[in-house]
């Protein structure tokens, strides 16, 4: 698959905001990222984003969006490090409908051994059956390996539909991992505006978006 200059530039500035929003050494990570088109130009869209420490004892995916706790970094620096990701990878899909790509309405980028794939996916989220809450738990179990016996029955009835459904195609792209060495880091992070609008963990659970990040463009109703 030829890849254009424009796009491997745009999968670049993602692999940097991603490497930004890692405070730790880690082995792999998995983030999945759905932009919705709507009328008047206006797109929303939801992010989940987890990696797994380095270490020798094996070790449980961190969820980003609490990474601000756990290490204690300033929360208002940190959402806009996930805004300013979550753009690039709005400018990416962006990218792929002026080269005349079909466009994807969601994608999972993996990243492990050195090596950084995306799994564009073209389902027709508007018209879905499965709200987020169901798209993040089928997500979770396919690529963070959740065992099916500690799902409760909704969560299994769940599963269960989707491992009877049909599948629609999906693409796989590879590119080289860049040096993530060359790229600012959280501890590096300054000036950076305060007074951005993120979403609350209230406004969170109201829109069952829990542990997802939901762009303020969404909550906002602006173009980005």
């Amino acid at each position: 698959m030829i890849c254009p200059k424009s796009i491997k530039m745009a999968h670049e500035e993602i692999q940097k905001n991603i490497f930004a929003m890692l405070p730790e050494k880690w082995d792999r990570l998995y983030l999945y990222a759905s932009v919705t088109d709507h009328f008047n130009n206006l797109q929303t869209g939801e992010m989940f984003f987890f990696y797994y420490p380095k270490g020798v004892l094996k070790k449980n995916p961190i969820n980003v969006y609490e990474v601000p706790v756990k290490f204690n970094i300033d929360e208002s620096q940190y959402f806009k490090l996930a805004d300013e990701l979550f753009s690039s990878i709005k400018k990416l899909r962006a990218e792929c409908r002026e080269q005349g790509e079909e466009l994807w309405t969601n994608l999972t980028i993996s990243i492990e051994k050195l090596k950084y794939k995306v799994e564009y996916s073209y389902d027709d989220l508007t018209s879905s059956e499965l709200d987020s809450d169901a798209r993040h738990l089928i997500w979770e179990y396919n690529y963070l390996g959740i065992p099916y016996e500690s799902l409760n029955k909704k969560e299994r009835d769940i599963i269960n539909k989707y491992l009877q459904s049909e599948k629609k195609p999906t693409k796989i792209f590879e590119l080289p991992l860049y040096d993530k060495g060359t790229y600012q880091k959280i501890e590096s992070v300054k000036h950076i505006e305060k007074n951005l609008k993120f979403v609350t963990d209230k406004k969170i659970e109201e829109m069952k978006f829990i542990s997802t990040y939901v762009p303020k463009s969404q909550i906002l109703n602006k173009k980005d």
